[in-house]
């Protein structure tokens, strides 16, 4: 901030009373052998024109040269500012403005409580919800969709390739033992297996395929007219009635959870899926699957999309009426609740604010010195001058004041100790 620089009004008034001084003197010299009371005046004019003169001379002697004349030991103000700026800056430094004061004040201040009470007020008032919302929706319209698409697609690929896709089969085929999905499937396979040979189709099949079979049958002599004799007993429809019987026994076996024939083939199906997931061959097939998997879902354009949908409700949502009501306010107030039903918080948020703002001091205490230093050095001398005595002008005007008075007052005393003399 640039320092004013006008100069002081009224600054007349001493030289008011030097004049009326000077004119007291002219005007009682002529009585200097006269009656008492004009010796006592002309004293008085006397001594307060050069208690008058004396005090100008001192006072101007502060700033500049009186008359302009280079008497030595003037314009003091003008040949010391350096040490004048060093000593205000002390002064400032030291006593005014010391790093231990301000930071003594600042921690008697609670700034968290006064801020938190501030922004409850303005919650209360609904003050912040224009600007919340305002600023909810620069963030939201500028959210760089390329950007961020690029950077899920990227998440996505790296978590895909880092899979590794025996121990997820490993636990895939876990989780489904545990589960006893294996049984289940099991249990499945045997009903859709009891649907099926119960169908007369089925057994008109089976039958069909069993006296087919048999009669493929070559043996010679006693053997084979057995064979014949046994084909002429039996017709299809009995055949077929046979191996239904069969099948649907041997289903019923399979269903019971302790057959032994059922335990063989859960332990022997295990095997041969923990061999085949140890097959390279079976690995780099699930690999390539899930390579070409992610190439043909088309990710970029997919989640650059969901992502602009999302956007896209989300600024509906902002836009509104009832968000700041129901959605912001809300949420706001209990947020501050939880801050308030916890002292402890507002105790650290208010030492580290502290504490940052006395580093913050620490950091920049000596730029105060260095502004001092510049707004000073931005002015000339003849600027300088007029600021001071735009400051203490009256207080300098009264010293002349007083000078002349006080030689008025000593000169009439003198005078008068001189008569009685």
């Amino acid at each position: 901030m640039a320092l004013k620089t006008t100069k002081p009004k009224q600054n007349y008034i001493a030289g008011i009373s030097l004049g009326v001084m000077g004119a007291g003197f002219a005007a009682t010299l002529p009585f200097h052998e006269g009656a008492l009371g004009l010796r006592l005046l002309q004293g008085g004019f006397e001594a307060g024109l050069v208690g008058g003169l004396a005090d100008w001379f001192a006072v101007t002697a502060l700033f500049r040269h009186p008359l302009g004349i280079p008497v030595p030991h003037t314009a003091l103000l003008p040949k010391n500012r350096e040490k004048l700026t060093e000593a205000v800056i002390a002064m400032i430094e030291t006593e005014l403005l010391r790093k231990e004061s301000i930071g003594e004040k600042i921690k008697s201040i609670r700034i968290a409580e006064l801020a938190l009470n501030k922004a409850k007020a303005g919650i209360e008032a609904g003050s912040y919800n224009n600007v919340i919302s305002s600023v909810l929706l620069s963030v939201i319209r500028n959210i760089p969709v390329k950007q961020l698409t690029g950077i899920l697609v990227r998440e996505i690929q790296q978590v895909a390739d880092h899979l590794d896709e025996k121990t997820i089969l490993n636990r895939l085929w876990n989780e489904i033992v545990e589960r006893g999905y294996d049984e289940k499937v099991l249990d499945l396979a045997l009903d859709r297996a009891d649907a099926w040979a119960r169908q007369p189709e089925t057994r008109d099949m089976l039958g069909r395929i069993g006296i087919e079979q048999i009669q493929q049958i070559k043996l010679g002599g006693l053997m084979q007219f057995a064979v014949n004799a046994f084909l002429g007993y039996l017709s299809e429809d009995k055949m077929g009635d046979l191996i239904q019987g069969f099948v649907l026994k041997q289903v019923e076996n399979f269903r019971d959870p302790d057959n032994l024939n059922r335990l063989k083939l859960l332990a022997i199906l295990h095997v041969e899926v923990n061999h085949a997931l140890e097959r390279p061959e079976l690995l780099e097939e699930i690999r390539s699957w899930k390579d070409n998997l992610l190439e043909k879902l088309d990710l970029e354009n997919k989640i650059e999309a969901y992502i602009e949908s999302l956007i896209t409700r989300f600024q509906g949502i902002v836009e509104s009426g009832e968000f700041q009501e129901q959605w912001l306010s809300p949420f706001m107030r209990t947020m501050l609740e939880r801050l308030e039903e916890s002292p402890e918080r507002i105790e650290q948020a208010e030492q580290w604010i502290q504490q940052q703002a006395v580093q913050l001091i620490e950091k920049h205490y000596s730029k105060i010195g260095a502004l001092v230093r510049e707004n000073l050095n931005k002015l000339s001398n003849a600027e300088l001058v007029t600021f001071i005595e735009g400051k203490v002008g009256r207080d300098l005007q009264w010293i002349r004041i007083n000078g002349a008075i006080c030689g008025f007052l000593v000169g009439v005393g003198l005078s008068l100790i001189r008569a009685l003399v």
